[in-house]
């Protein structure tokens, strides 16, 4: 009789475990995505000495920048740093780095980190791969010009990214720390959870 008294209480015990280790396995995640790291990249046309994207681009799914991470990410990046030169300026961020990527990014402006979990992350569409990216007229930003695939590089600014593929589809926010103009920039970053962004409409 004691037995079964017992085992009756380790089976009603053993949801109130579970639901406990669900609730500290989504816990160290939402804290995991809230650790922010940084990198500098190089503009790459400033550098065109260093082959393929040398260290201009960045893996925000691998944590590793491109003279570092080519075995790791298969040459496949979701940020590039100075791609585009308009009369040498070559300040602006890319997200489209393969046939297959519809990735976009949205400059939220000047913000601090601890000003950023006070404002709604919005939804952004995945871009159409096909569409080839336009430089901006005299009116235009990069931002609007490329359909949110480019943007300009401000010191101070953040950013949140949808890096989207057939491989895969996530949100990283960063904010650029330091920058030497047309030619390096340090940038911090952390992963964004879902619960994190507004729902589209």
């Amino acid at each position: 009789m004691r037995i079964r008294y017992f085992a009756s209480l380790i089976i009603l015990a053993f949801p109130v475990f579970s639901l406990q280790a669900f609730a500290q396995s989504k816990s160290f995640v939402d804290q995991r995505a809230r650790v922010t790291k940084t990198v500098t990249l190089f503009s790459r046309t400033k550098h065109p000495e260093l082959p393929g994207y040398g260290k201009s681009a960045f893996s925000f799914k691998h944590g590793v920048r491109s003279d570092v991470g080519l075995k790791v990410t298969r040459n496949n990046y979701e940020l590039l740093y100075g791609n585009f030169n308009m009369n040498g300026d070559s300040d602006n961020f890319s997200v489209t780095m393969v046939t297959d990527d519809s990735s976009r990014m949205k400059d939220l402006g000047v913000l601090k980190w601890d000003q950023v979990s006070k404002v709604q992350l919005p939804a952004l569409s995945a871009a159409l791969p096909s569409q080839p990216i336009r430089l901006p007229s005299k009116t235009e930003t990069f931002e609007e010009s490329s359909n949110g695939r480019v943007v300009r590089v401000a010191l101070g600014h953040v950013y949140l990214v949808r890096s989207k593929d057939t491989e895969s589809d996530f949100y990283t926010l960063f904010r650029v720390e330091k920058l030497l103009p047309n030619d390096q920039v340090t940038i911090s970053w952390r992963a964004v959870s879902l619960s994190e962004i507004a729902p589209q409409n």
